[in-house]
């Protein structure tokens, strides 16, 4: 039972550091000029 519970907590530990990691390297890249960060602006013309 010890060693299921050590496996588990190993396991959680791994992967919220890899998580972190990947989220202290995010370096968004512009896909065409889009910014994937910036907020969404829909702009509705009427005539």
């Amino acid at each position: 039972m010890r060693s299921i519970i050590l496996i588990g907590l190993t396991f959680f530990v791994l992967a919220t550091t890899a998580l972190a990691v990947d989220l202290v390297r995010y370096r968004p890249q512009p896909l065409n000029g889009i910014d994937p960060l910036a907020p969404i602006v829909i702009k509705i013309a009427l005539n």
